[in-house]
């Protein structure tokens, strides 16, 4: 029963990380460490090349794959993201789609994304902890705006190109930074809506990596429940960002707009 409970706990380790995994415990009483913060290339840009793009964004809610010989996983969400705007009209709507950092800083949390330049975004998630292991992942993000070519409404489109796990060591466990190979990718786009009174789009990230030969022999469905909680829990705190910078910072645009146009 011990066994089972410690296996469990390494599962969602390595499913929360999708990292190859090799290790060693460490003294009891050491204080953590962090580990070497690389940060791995995961599209030598132009960003609109991913090969991946389209794919991820053609799917709807969790993706599940697992290749049982290989012990290769990936795992990953598309969302549908559908905003009204107050009083929201096709005209202002496209004009505040138009600037890819107005829009860029509107998505996500203030404090938790930074502009690097070259329409490259920061974008920081919450902290992570997973038994003894703490991350506070980043991915930077290329983001751009396209005319649709049927109507010539402006797209705002985000593809990652970059990320850091951030991870903490906490004491019990000591894993190499060169051991990690985490893979991930994040898209988006985001246009008016049908209706002219808002937006809509889709989100989606990827992950993936290989199990440690442990976790080969558990059942696909308990590492598909794994994946499909922290797809649910990076999903919500995406979109709920989304939502409320999105609504707040339309406005305060409307508002500005309005007094120029008064002047």
């Amino acid at each position: 029963m011990v066994l089972l409970k410690e296996i469990q706990k390494m599962l969602w380790v390595c499913i929360c990380l999708t990292f190859s995994l090799s290790y060693s415990f460490a003294p009891l009483g050491t204080t953590p460490t962090k580990s070497t913060n690389v940060r791995t290339s995961n599209v030598c840009l132009n960003a609109v090349t991913s090969k991946n793009r389209d794919t991820i964004l053609n799917r709807n809610g969790p993706y599940f794959r697992l290749q049982r010989f290989s012990g290769k996983v990936s795992f990953g969400s598309t969302l549908t993201l559908k905003t009204n705007f107050q009083n929201g009209d096709l005209d202002s709507i496209c004009d505040w789609l138009k600037d890819e950092k107005r829009v860029a800083l509107s998505i996500w949390d203030e404090k938790m994304i930074k502009d690097l330049g070259n329409s490259v975004y920061r974008l920081q998630i919450m902290t992570l902890q997973f038994v003894t292991i703490r991350l506070t992942p980043s991915v930077d993000t290329k983001m751009w705006i396209e005319k649709d070519g049927r109507n010539d409404e402006p797209v705002f489109k985000l593809q990652s190109i970059n990320f850091d796990p951030n991870i903490e060591l906490m004491p019990g466990l000591n894993i190499p930074a060169e051991s990690l190979g985490i893979q991930i990718e994040v898209v988006g786009e985001l246009r008016p809506s049908r209706d002219g009174k808002g937006v809509e789009g889709k989100i989606g990230f990827v992950s993936g990596g290989e199990l440690p030969g442990p976790m080969r022999l558990l059942p696909e469905p308990a590492l598909k429940s794994a994946s499909d909680l922290i797809c649910k829990t990076v999903g919500d705190f995406a979109v709920m960002n989304f939502q409320n910078g999105a609504r707040a910072k339309y406005k305060q645009f409307c508002m500005a707009r309005q007094k120029d146009k008064a002047v």
